[in-house]
């Protein structure tokens, strides 16, 4: 969730200096009121307008640099875009089939790492543009894949501007990189300045920790999402989802029988309710069937698991 923003130009004021000149034995003689200023008296009419040429100067250097530092700031947010597009590809196809994407997403993201960072040397950490573009850059790092370079990217920008959209991101890229208690207060902060979206911080939070393999530590954040939000499919299939990969297994004879962990048949039920004829209803029935067959339990002497009863016509 992100806010489009649009630079705000600072101009410089044009700093003008008037003094009025005074002229000694005003009202006197003809001779006297001819007489030159005395040395040390105000301003004359050359050195105001020097003053004005040296203002309209600074004024004219600081818009030339302003307008630099926007052209390396649009070049790198049109990079991400392009950067974006190419990861969407890469995420639709099997892992082996990625590396030919892979050198144009890199040499994109690195264009855009690289105009962003132009853009960020041409402002400071008190102009109102410095943490978006920190953010933008954050970006361009996580597209990469480069999460270690985004979270600091992204946590310079909460420093600056604590944006419930920054910490998101921020928390994205933590907790890829295994961090989950930092992701975990990033979130946190989310939450506290942006309320109304809590379920989707909680979900974001248990996505990245399933991702990086961290299963058991989704559930807590799922149970949080669903509670926030019990109109999420995506959410129930989640937590039906982390609730499976994490189930124990007891010896029964022979067997190993699966021990359903408490919620796992409703979660999923869940998801089908919610979205029956979507993506997540359709994962969800799925995952009802493996549990079906899964009851049935494994034969430990071969080593497999047992064939499925038949159904009944």
């Amino acid at each position: 969730m992100r806010t489009k923003m649009r630079f705000k130009q600072l101009g410089m004021p044009l700093a003008m200096i008037c003094l009025l000149a005074l002229f000694a034995g005003f009202g006197g003689s003809a001779a006297a009121q001819q007489q030159p200023p005395p040395q040390g008296k105000p301003e004359s009419k050359q050195q105001q307008e020097q003053d004005e040429a040296a203002a309209k100067k600074a004024q004219e250097e600081a818009k030339a640099k302003f307008a630099a530092m926007k052209g390396h700031f649009d070049a790198g947010t049109a990079a991400l875009e392009q950067a974006k597009g190419i990861r969407a590809q890469m995420d639709k196809l099997p892992k082996d089939q990625q590396a030919p994407l892979q050198g144009q997403l890199d040499m994109t993201s690195g264009t855009a790492v690289t105009e962003l960072q132009a853009a960020l040397s041409g402002t400071t950490d008190t102009d109102s543009n410095h943490p978006l573009i920190l953010a933008k850059l954050g970006e361009s790092y996580e597209t990469d894949a480069k999460y270690a370079e985004a979270a600091d990217a992204y946590q310079k920008a909460v420093v600056l501007k604590p944006d419930p959209a920054y910490y998101n991101n921020l928390g994205n890229s933590l907790a890829r990189i295994g961090k989950t208690d930092e992701a975990t207060a990033a979130y946190q902060q989310a939450i506290m300045l942006d309320p109304m979206n809590t379920a989707m911080y909680w979900r974001n939070l248990a996505v990245g920790l399933y991702n990086t393999g961290k299963i058991k530590e989704s559930l807590d954040p799922l149970r949080k999402a669903t509670d926030a939000d019990p109109k999420s499919a995506q959410a129930w299939y989640l937590l039906g989802a982390a609730l499976v990969f994490t189930m124990e297994f007891k010896q029964d004879g022979d067997k190993l029988v699966p021990v359903m962990q408490p919620g796992t048949m409703e979660a999923y039920q869940k998801a089908i309710d919610l979205d029956p004829n979507g993506p997540y209803g359709a994962q969800a029935k799925q995952g009802l069937e493996a549990l079906q067959a899964m009851g049935i339990g494994i034969d430990t002497k071969a080593g497999q698991r047992a064939a499925p009863k038949k159904k009944n016509n």
